[in-house]
């Protein structure tokens, strides 16, 4: 999924799991390919969850999670 074009782009951090979980499925059911960083990892409860896109999709899934929020 990570090329020179087309990176992981963070588009929401948020130290509550159940947040990023949620916002995840909303861009999902939209058909955008989302991850979780941090989850399976020690670090990601000391600086938080961080929710990962292609950096193709950022437009439309900053339209998104703005109209949810």
């Amino acid at each position: 999924m990570e090329n020179s074009d087309n990176k992981l782009v963070t588009v929401l951090r948020s130290m509550a799991l159940i947040e990023l979980e949620l916002a995840k499925g909303k861009l999902e059911s939209e058909n955008i390919h989302c991850f979780i960083a941090g989850k399976n990892d020690s670090m990601g409860f000391a600086e938080g969850y961080r929710l990962q896109i292609s950096s193709s999709d950022v437009e439309k899934a900053t339209k998104i999670l703005n109209e949810i929020n």
